[in-house]
Protein backbone atom coordinates (compact mmCIF):
# COMPACT_ATOMS: atom_id res chain seq x y z
CA UNK A 1 0.00 0.00 0.00
CA UNK A 2 1.52 3.32 -1.10
CA UNK A 3 1.84 6.22 1.31
CA UNK A 4 0.15 9.25 -0.25
CA UNK A 5 1.41 12.81 0.22
CA UNK A 6 -0.98 15.55 -0.91
CA UNK A 7 0.22 19.10 -1.65
CA UNK A 8 -1.14 22.21 -3.35
CA UNK A 9 0.78 24.12 -6.01
CA UNK A 10 2.76 26.95 -4.36
CA UNK A 11 1.18 25.85 -1.06
CA UNK A 12 2.73 24.87 2.26
CA UNK A 13 5.63 22.41 2.19
CA UNK A 14 5.43 19.01 3.85
CA UNK A 15 8.01 17.46 6.14
CA UNK A 16 8.14 13.71 5.56
CA UNK A 17 10.31 10.73 6.42
CA UNK A 18 11.80 9.27 3.22
CA UNK A 19 14.58 6.83 2.39
CA UNK A 20 17.45 8.67 0.71
CA UNK A 21 17.08 6.78 -2.63
CA UNK A 22 13.37 7.71 -2.73
CA UNK A 23 14.15 11.37 -2.04
CA UNK A 24 16.78 11.41 -4.78
CA UNK A 25 14.37 9.78 -7.25
CA UNK A 26 11.66 12.29 -6.34
CA UNK A 27 14.09 15.14 -7.05
CA UNK A 28 14.54 13.85 -10.60
CA UNK A 29 10.82 14.05 -11.34
CA UNK A 30 10.83 17.83 -10.84
CA UNK A 31 7.35 17.75 -9.29
CA UNK A 32 8.51 19.30 -6.02
CA UNK A 33 11.68 20.74 -4.54
CA UNK A 34 13.24 18.28 -2.11
CA UNK A 35 15.42 19.64 0.70
CA UNK A 36 17.08 17.69 3.53
CA UNK A 37 16.14 18.68 7.06
CA UNK A 38 18.24 18.65 10.21
CA UNK A 39 16.58 15.48 11.48
CA UNK A 40 18.12 12.39 9.78
CA UNK A 41 15.86 10.87 7.14
CA UNK A 42 13.42 13.79 7.02
CA UNK A 43 12.94 15.81 3.87
CA UNK A 44 11.01 18.98 3.10
CA UNK A 45 8.84 18.71 -0.03
CA UNK A 46 8.13 22.18 -1.39
CA UNK A 47 5.55 22.52 -4.21
CA UNK A 48 6.39 25.09 -6.87
CA UNK A 49 5.02 25.63 -10.39
CA UNK A 50 4.45 21.96 -11.23
CA UNK A 51 1.24 19.96 -10.81
CA UNK A 52 0.54 16.25 -11.22
CA UNK A 53 1.30 13.03 -9.42
CA UNK A 54 4.23 10.65 -9.22
CA UNK A 55 4.66 7.19 -7.76
CA UNK A 56 8.17 6.84 -6.34
CA UNK A 57 8.87 3.50 -4.73
CA UNK A 58 6.30 3.05 -1.96
CA UNK A 59 5.25 6.71 -1.96
CA UNK A 60 2.78 8.73 -4.02
CA UNK A 61 3.17 12.49 -4.20
CA UNK A 62 0.28 14.48 -5.63
CA UNK A 63 0.31 18.23 -6.23
CA UNK A 64 -3.10 19.73 -6.95
CA UNK A 65 -3.33 22.91 -9.05
CA UNK A 66 -4.21 26.21 -7.40
CA UNK A 67 -6.92 26.86 -10.00
CA UNK A 68 -9.84 24.62 -11.05
CA UNK A 69 -8.62 21.77 -13.20
CA UNK A 70 -10.97 22.70 -16.05
CA UNK A 71 -9.03 25.96 -16.40
CA UNK A 72 -5.83 23.97 -16.90
CA UNK A 73 -7.62 21.90 -19.53
CA UNK A 74 -8.70 25.09 -21.27
CA UNK A 75 -5.17 26.57 -21.23
CA UNK A 76 -3.69 23.30 -22.43
CA UNK A 77 -5.99 23.42 -25.44
CA UNK A 78 -4.36 26.69 -26.49
CA UNK A 79 -0.83 25.74 -25.45
CA UNK A 80 -1.10 22.57 -27.57
CA UNK A 81 -2.08 24.48 -30.68
CA UNK A 82 -5.84 24.64 -30.46
CA UNK A 83 -6.83 21.10 -29.46
CA UNK A 84 -10.48 21.13 -28.47
CA UNK A 85 -11.25 19.48 -25.15
CA UNK A 86 -14.89 19.21 -24.21
CA UNK A 87 -15.26 19.52 -20.43
CA UNK A 88 -18.37 17.36 -20.33
CA UNK A 89 -16.60 14.53 -22.17
CA UNK A 90 -13.74 14.39 -19.67
CA UNK A 91 -15.65 15.03 -16.46
CA UNK A 92 -13.25 17.75 -15.29
CA UNK A 93 -15.90 19.63 -13.35
CA UNK A 94 -15.93 16.89 -10.71
CA UNK A 95 -12.38 15.56 -10.93
CA UNK A 96 -9.38 17.08 -9.17
CA UNK A 97 -6.89 14.38 -10.27
CA UNK A 98 -4.82 15.64 -13.20
CA UNK A 99 -3.62 12.09 -13.99
CA UNK A 100 -7.20 10.85 -14.29
CA UNK A 101 -8.15 13.83 -16.44
CA UNK A 102 -5.22 13.37 -18.83
CA UNK A 103 -5.76 9.62 -19.11
CA UNK A 104 -9.50 9.99 -19.69
CA UNK A 105 -9.01 12.81 -22.18
CA UNK A 106 -6.48 10.77 -24.14
CA UNK A 107 -8.69 7.68 -24.10
CA UNK A 108 -11.64 9.58 -25.52
CA UNK A 109 -9.52 11.37 -28.13
CA UNK A 110 -7.80 8.21 -29.39
CA UNK A 111 -11.13 6.31 -29.43
CA UNK A 112 -12.64 9.00 -31.68
CA UNK A 113 -9.54 9.05 -33.89
CA UNK A 114 -9.52 5.29 -34.47
CA UNK A 115 -13.27 4.78 -34.79
CA UNK A 116 -13.28 5.05 -38.64
CA UNK A 117 -10.17 2.88 -38.82
CA UNK A 118 -6.39 3.30 -38.72
CA UNK A 119 -4.90 5.76 -41.16
CA UNK A 120 -2.30 4.44 -43.58
CA UNK A 121 0.62 6.05 -45.28
CA UNK A 122 3.65 5.37 -47.43
CA UNK A 123 6.89 4.29 -45.78
CA UNK A 124 10.22 3.62 -47.47
CA UNK A 125 11.01 -0.07 -47.07
CA UNK A 126 14.38 -1.69 -47.78
CA UNK A 127 14.53 -5.49 -48.13
CA UNK A 128 16.26 -8.45 -49.73
CA UNK A 129 13.79 -10.05 -52.17
CA UNK A 130 13.91 -12.78 -54.86
CA UNK A 131 12.07 -10.45 -57.29
CA UNK A 132 12.35 -6.81 -58.28
CA UNK A 133 10.10 -4.46 -56.33
CA UNK A 134 10.59 -0.72 -56.55
CA UNK A 135 14.21 -0.02 -57.39
CA UNK A 136 17.38 -2.06 -56.99
CA UNK A 137 19.94 -0.64 -54.56
CA UNK A 138 22.95 -1.34 -56.75
CA UNK A 139 25.60 -0.15 -54.27
CA UNK A 140 24.15 -2.36 -51.52
CA UNK A 141 23.88 -5.31 -53.94
CA UNK A 142 27.55 -5.02 -54.89
CA UNK A 143 28.63 -4.54 -51.27
CA UNK A 144 26.66 -7.46 -49.83
CA UNK A 145 26.60 -9.92 -52.74
CA UNK A 146 29.37 -9.25 -55.26
CA UNK A 147 28.87 -11.40 -58.36
CA UNK A 148 25.45 -12.64 -57.19
CA UNK A 149 22.07 -11.63 -58.60
CA UNK A 150 19.75 -13.10 -56.00
CA UNK A 151 18.38 -12.11 -53.61
CA UNK A 152 18.07 -8.49 -54.71
CA UNK A 153 18.56 -5.50 -52.45
CA UNK A 154 15.56 -3.28 -53.22
CA UNK A 155 13.74 -0.27 -51.83
CA UNK A 156 10.09 0.57 -52.37
CA UNK A 157 7.23 2.63 -50.97
CA UNK A 158 5.04 0.47 -48.74
CA UNK A 159 1.44 1.54 -48.01
CA UNK A 160 1.04 0.56 -44.37
CA UNK A 161 -0.59 1.28 -41.01
CA UNK A 162 2.90 1.41 -39.46
CA UNK A 163 3.00 5.21 -39.64
CA UNK A 164 4.55 7.77 -37.29
CA UNK A 165 1.06 8.82 -36.18
CA UNK A 166 0.04 5.29 -35.17
CA UNK A 167 3.40 4.67 -33.47
CA UNK A 168 2.97 7.79 -31.31
CA UNK A 169 -0.58 6.85 -30.32
CA UNK A 170 0.58 3.36 -29.35
CA UNK A 171 3.51 4.70 -27.33
CA UNK A 172 1.26 7.04 -25.32
CA UNK A 173 -1.32 4.33 -24.73
CA UNK A 174 1.29 1.87 -23.48
CA UNK A 175 2.86 4.55 -21.27
CA UNK A 176 -0.52 5.12 -19.63
CA UNK A 177 -1.09 1.38 -19.19
CA UNK A 178 2.24 1.04 -17.38
CA UNK A 179 1.39 3.85 -14.99
CA UNK A 180 -0.05 2.63 -11.65
CA UNK A 181 -1.63 6.04 -11.02
CA UNK A 182 -4.05 5.64 -13.94
CA UNK A 183 -7.45 4.40 -12.67
CA UNK A 184 -8.13 0.71 -13.36
CA UNK A 185 -11.41 1.47 -15.17
CA UNK A 186 -9.53 3.72 -17.63
CA UNK A 187 -6.73 1.17 -18.09
CA UNK A 188 -9.20 -1.56 -19.02
CA UNK A 189 -10.82 0.58 -21.72
CA UNK A 190 -7.42 1.77 -22.94
CA UNK A 191 -6.23 -1.83 -23.34
CA UNK A 192 -9.00 -2.48 -25.86
CA UNK A 193 -8.03 0.62 -27.83
CA UNK A 194 -4.30 -0.19 -27.93
CA UNK A 195 -5.05 -3.72 -29.17
CA UNK A 196 -6.15 -2.09 -32.42
CA UNK A 197 -2.57 -0.85 -32.82
CA UNK A 198 -0.99 -4.25 -32.15
CA UNK A 199 0.66 -4.47 -35.60
CA UNK A 200 2.35 -1.07 -35.27
CA UNK A 201 6.05 -0.85 -34.41
CA UNK A 202 6.67 -0.12 -30.73
CA UNK A 203 8.94 2.83 -30.00
CA UNK A 204 11.92 2.33 -27.73
CA UNK A 205 11.45 4.08 -24.35
CA UNK A 206 13.43 7.32 -24.28
CA UNK A 207 13.93 7.38 -28.07
CA UNK A 208 12.93 10.55 -29.96
CA UNK A 209 9.40 10.47 -31.31
CA UNK A 210 9.03 10.04 -35.08
CA UNK A 211 8.10 13.23 -36.88
CA UNK A 212 4.66 13.84 -38.37
CA UNK A 213 3.09 16.78 -40.15
CA UNK A 214 -0.51 17.99 -39.86
CA UNK A 215 -2.34 17.27 -43.09
CA UNK A 216 -5.80 16.62 -44.46
CA UNK A 217 -5.17 12.88 -44.18
CA UNK A 218 -4.40 12.90 -40.45
CA UNK A 219 -6.87 15.64 -39.50
CA UNK A 220 -9.01 13.36 -37.31
CA UNK A 221 -5.86 12.12 -35.54
CA UNK A 222 -4.51 15.53 -34.60
CA UNK A 223 -6.25 16.06 -31.21
CA UNK A 224 -5.19 12.57 -30.09
CA UNK A 225 -1.64 13.12 -31.35
CA UNK A 226 -1.28 16.39 -29.42
CA UNK A 227 -2.53 14.67 -26.29
CA UNK A 228 -0.21 11.71 -26.91
CA UNK A 229 2.76 14.06 -27.13
CA UNK A 230 1.66 15.71 -23.89
CA UNK A 231 1.33 12.34 -22.13
CA UNK A 232 4.79 11.27 -23.30
CA UNK A 233 6.39 14.61 -22.38
CA UNK A 234 4.69 14.83 -18.97
CA UNK A 235 5.89 11.34 -18.03
CA UNK A 236 9.29 11.50 -19.71
CA UNK A 237 11.06 10.72 -16.41
CA UNK A 238 9.58 7.20 -16.30
CA UNK A 239 12.51 4.98 -15.36
CA UNK A 240 14.17 3.15 -12.53
CA UNK A 241 16.49 5.15 -10.29
CA UNK A 242 18.58 2.35 -8.79
CA UNK A 243 16.01 0.14 -7.05
CA UNK A 244 13.32 2.86 -7.02
CA UNK A 245 10.61 2.75 -9.66
CA UNK A 246 9.28 6.14 -10.87
CA UNK A 247 6.00 6.70 -12.72
CA UNK A 248 3.67 9.63 -13.09
CA UNK A 249 2.79 12.88 -14.79
CA UNK A 250 4.26 16.32 -14.19
CA UNK A 251 2.84 19.41 -15.88
CA UNK A 252 4.88 22.61 -15.92
CA UNK A 253 2.33 25.36 -15.20
CA UNK A 254 4.59 28.30 -16.21
CA UNK A 255 5.10 26.66 -19.63
CA UNK A 256 1.37 25.96 -19.97
CA UNK A 257 0.55 29.57 -19.08
CA UNK A 258 3.14 30.86 -21.53
CA UNK A 259 1.77 28.63 -24.30
CA UNK A 260 -1.80 29.69 -23.57
CA UNK A 261 -0.93 33.38 -23.50
CA UNK A 262 1.07 33.10 -26.74
CA UNK A 263 -1.74 31.43 -28.71
CA UNK A 264 -4.62 33.42 -27.23
CA UNK A 265 -2.86 36.77 -27.51
CA UNK A 266 -1.72 35.96 -31.06
CA UNK A 267 -5.35 35.49 -32.10
CA UNK A 268 -6.39 38.74 -30.40
CA UNK A 269 -3.54 40.79 -31.89
CA UNK A 270 -4.06 39.43 -35.41
CA UNK A 271 -7.72 40.39 -35.13
CA UNK A 272 -6.54 43.95 -34.53
CA UNK A 273 -4.13 43.87 -37.49
CA UNK A 274 -4.14 40.78 -39.76
CA UNK A 275 -1.08 42.04 -41.67
CA UNK A 276 1.18 41.51 -38.64
CA UNK A 277 2.76 38.41 -37.12
CA UNK A 278 3.23 37.21 -33.53
CA UNK A 279 6.33 35.18 -32.64
CA UNK A 280 6.79 33.08 -29.52
CA UNK A 281 10.25 32.70 -27.98
CA UNK A 282 11.57 35.40 -30.33
CA UNK A 283 15.32 34.93 -30.89
CA UNK A 284 17.50 38.02 -30.55
CA UNK A 285 20.50 39.56 -28.79
CA UNK A 286 20.84 42.20 -26.10
CA UNK A 287 24.22 43.51 -27.22
CA UNK A 288 25.57 44.96 -30.46
CA UNK A 289 28.11 42.13 -30.86
CA UNK A 290 25.39 39.45 -30.68
CA UNK A 291 27.04 37.73 -27.71
CA UNK A 292 24.20 37.91 -25.17
CA UNK A 293 21.15 36.02 -26.47
CA UNK A 294 17.61 36.83 -25.41
CA UNK A 295 14.26 35.11 -26.03
CA UNK A 296 11.23 37.21 -25.13
CA UNK A 297 8.13 35.06 -24.74
CA UNK A 298 6.04 37.04 -27.26
CA UNK A 299 6.98 39.67 -29.85
CA UNK A 300 4.40 41.36 -32.11
CA UNK A 301 5.94 42.22 -35.49
CA UNK A 302 5.11 44.31 -38.52
CA UNK A 303 6.78 43.49 -41.83
CA UNK A 304 7.14 47.21 -42.50
CA UNK A 305 8.07 48.58 -39.07
CA UNK A 306 9.64 45.66 -37.22
CA UNK A 307 8.78 44.99 -33.56
CA UNK A 308 5.54 46.59 -32.36
CA UNK A 309 5.40 45.19 -28.82
CA UNK A 310 7.17 42.76 -26.48
CA UNK A 311 5.32 40.70 -23.87
CA UNK A 312 6.71 38.32 -21.25
CA UNK A 313 4.59 35.75 -19.41
CA UNK A 314 5.10 35.40 -15.65
CA UNK A 315 3.16 32.64 -13.95
CA UNK A 316 3.57 33.91 -10.38
CA UNK A 317 4.56 37.16 -8.69
CA UNK A 318 7.04 36.11 -6.00
CA UNK A 319 6.58 39.08 -3.69
CA UNK A 320 3.22 39.72 -2.06
CA UNK A 321 3.92 43.46 -1.88
CA UNK A 322 4.39 43.88 -5.62
CA UNK A 323 5.79 42.57 -8.86
CA UNK A 324 9.37 41.25 -8.71
CA UNK A 325 12.02 43.84 -9.53
CA UNK A 326 13.97 41.34 -11.63
CA UNK A 327 11.00 41.01 -14.01
CA UNK A 328 11.00 44.78 -14.58
CA UNK A 329 14.75 44.73 -15.27
CA UNK A 330 14.23 41.95 -17.82
CA UNK A 331 11.37 43.76 -19.55
CA UNK A 332 13.43 46.97 -19.73
CA UNK A 333 16.29 45.05 -21.39
CA UNK A 334 13.92 43.56 -23.98
CA UNK A 335 12.34 46.91 -24.83
CA UNK A 336 15.74 48.62 -25.11
CA UNK A 337 17.21 45.93 -27.38
CA UNK A 338 14.12 45.95 -29.64
CA UNK A 339 13.90 49.76 -29.74
CA UNK A 340 10.44 49.89 -28.16
CA UNK A 341 9.03 52.56 -25.80
CA UNK A 342 6.96 49.98 -23.87
CA UNK A 343 7.28 46.46 -22.52
CA UNK A 344 4.57 44.28 -20.98
CA UNK A 345 4.67 41.73 -18.17
CA UNK A 346 1.63 39.45 -17.86
CA UNK A 347 1.08 37.57 -14.60
CA UNK A 348 -1.30 34.70 -13.88
CA UNK A 349 -3.60 35.21 -10.88
CA UNK A 350 -1.53 38.19 -9.85
CA UNK A 351 -2.47 39.89 -6.61
CA UNK A 352 -1.63 43.38 -7.87
CA UNK A 353 -3.54 45.94 -9.97
CA UNK A 354 -2.22 46.91 -13.39
CA UNK A 355 0.90 49.00 -12.82
CA UNK A 356 3.16 51.07 -15.07
CA UNK A 357 6.75 52.05 -14.36
CA UNK A 358 8.51 54.82 -16.31
CA UNK A 359 12.17 53.86 -16.09
CA UNK A 360 14.54 56.73 -15.25
CA UNK A 361 16.79 57.93 -18.06
CA UNK A 362 15.41 55.48 -20.60
CA UNK A 363 11.99 56.73 -21.65
CA UNK A 364 10.80 53.11 -21.48
CA UNK A 365 7.58 52.30 -19.64
CA UNK A 366 7.09 48.79 -18.27
CA UNK A 367 3.47 47.69 -17.79
CA UNK A 368 2.53 44.85 -15.45
CA UNK A 369 -0.83 43.16 -16.07
CA UNK A 370 -2.56 40.41 -14.09
CA UNK A 371 -4.80 37.78 -15.71
CA UNK A 372 -7.23 35.91 -13.50
CA UNK A 373 -6.90 32.39 -14.93
CA UNK A 374 -9.55 31.09 -12.52
CA UNK A 375 -12.22 32.90 -14.57
CA UNK A 376 -14.52 30.96 -16.92
CA UNK A 377 -13.01 30.58 -20.41
CA UNK A 378 -15.17 33.25 -22.07
CA UNK A 379 -14.27 35.81 -19.39
CA UNK A 380 -10.58 34.90 -19.57
CA UNK A 381 -10.54 35.39 -23.35
CA UNK A 382 -12.32 38.72 -22.82
CA UNK A 383 -9.42 39.71 -20.55
CA UNK A 384 -6.97 38.69 -23.29
CA UNK A 385 -8.80 40.88 -25.81
CA UNK A 386 -8.57 43.79 -23.38
CA UNK A 387 -4.86 43.13 -22.94
CA UNK A 388 -4.38 43.16 -26.72
CA UNK A 389 -5.91 46.63 -26.94
CA UNK A 390 -3.50 47.87 -24.25
CA UNK A 391 -0.54 46.46 -26.15
CA UNK A 392 -1.38 48.50 -29.26
CA UNK A 393 1.49 50.95 -29.93
CA UNK A 394 0.47 54.53 -29.15
CA UNK A 395 -2.58 53.50 -27.12
CA UNK A 396 -3.36 56.32 -24.71
CA UNK A 397 -3.72 53.87 -21.85
CA UNK A 398 -0.13 52.77 -22.40
CA UNK A 399 1.34 56.24 -22.03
Amino acid sequence: MSQAIHLIEYGDPASVQLPAPTAEALMRTGLVEVEPEASPGRWLLRPQGKVGAVSVGEFEVRVAPKVPINRIVFMLAHAMGGVTWQEQSVGVEHDSDIVHVLAEAYLRAVSRALRPGLIQGYRLAEESLPVVRGRIRISEQLKRRPGMWLPLEVSYDDFTIDTAENQILLAAGERLLRNPLVPVVVSRRLTAVTHRLAEVTRLMPGAPLPSWRPSRLNLRYQPALRLAELVLAASSFEHRGGDVRIDGFVLDMPLIFEGFLTHALRAALLDLDPTTTVRGQFPGFLDEADQVPMRPDIVWLSSANGPLAVIDAKYKAERISGYPNADVYQALAYATALGLPDAHLVYACGNEPVSSYLIRGSGVRVHAHALDISLPPADLLHQINGLASLVLPGNALNR
